[in-house]
């Protein structure tokens, strides 16, 4: 990107002051989750602190999202199943929808888009050939559009506009936001990842993954996942998740990131399936 377009995002956010807080719970989490040196009784301490979000971790680690063959009664009990990584992609989905400052119609279309893509990246990643970590893949998979969200939060009524064209035109929701601010969700996103001191690798997907040309310029692990999420949102969009209606001329199998993940013309069916299985299993998991 050019240094204009660098310019456009740092005008944009000196305009409307600062984007949107990674919630407290959320950022402690993460905290714990990234030290190598703590211990499931370090994060079931934090989460307990809250609750609500003690009760709604329990609640989806005993949906159909984890199909677990007994019931998870207990926090620590959940933390020892799902593991550390797990337990923390749950605390930011739960927290995720508290970036929100407002929860209509468009925001539940966001949201709904979020956690599917969430969890349709965890289970592309275990395809065959994919090659990316299913708890990696859930994360980038939930927040790639980070982006979309704070734009609504700082120009709420220009971006319903962007969303309404999006829906009634056709266009892309990147000609939409670049024909409106100058840059897109992904590069605002970008902005977002790199305020809540997300790791490098989510940050780099976050920003990229509307850019096939920057596929063949990012190192191995970077490539799979930001094709991953690339993948992933072009299989919701395709589905109609976080849409007015499914995009049936949409073909994932034309995407540069299809080839990146060694996914050829025979997997088009099973991965759309797949992704549709998804959905629904993940439909008020985090709600």
């Amino acid at each position: 990107m050019t240094t204009e377009h660098d310019a456009r995002i740092r005008r944009y956010i000196a305009t409307v002051g600062d984007l949107p807080s990674v919630p407290r719970l959320a950022s402690r989490v993460l905290e714990v989750v990234e030290d190598p040196s703590a211990c499931a009784e370090d994060l079931r301490q934090v989460i307990e602190g809250d609750p609500a979000v003690a009760a709604r971790i329990l609640r989806t680690a005993n949906s159909s999202l984890y199909s677990f063959s007994r019931r998870i009664e207990t926090l620590q009990h959940a933390i020892s199943l799902l593991g550390f990584r797990s337990v923390g992609n749950i605390v930011l989905a739960v927290a995720l929808k508290e970036v929100f400052n407002h929860f209509g119609l468009t925001e539940k279309l966001l949201w709904e888009h979020a956690t599917a893509a969430g969890a349709v990246a965890m289970r592309l990643a275990r395809h065959p050939g994919v090659g990316v970590s299913h708890e990696e893949a859930f994360t980038a998979g939930l927040l790639h559009d980070l982006g979309k969200i704070a734009f609504h939060n700082t120009s709420r009524q220009k971006y319903t506009e962007v969303f309404a064209r999006v829906c009634d035109e056709g266009i892309s929701f990147v000609e939409a936001e670049r024909e409106a601010f100058g840059f897109d969700h992904a590069a605002l996103g970008a902005e977002v990842a790199a305020k809540w001191k997300l790791p490098k690798i989510l940050e780099t997907a976050i920003r990229h993954h509307h850019e096939p040309e920057m596929l063949d310029k990012l190192d191995d692990r970077e490539r799979r996942l930001t094709a991953l999420v690339t993948v992933t949102t072009a299989c919701c969009t395709r589905l109609g998740v976080g849409r007015r209606s499914p995009v049936e001329a949409l073909d994932v199998e034309s995407l540069a990131a299809w080839s990146v993940l060694d996914l050829g013309e025979d997997d088009v069916d099973s991965v759309l399936a797949q992704a549709a299985e998804e959905i629904e299993r993940s439909a008020g998991s985090f709600g």
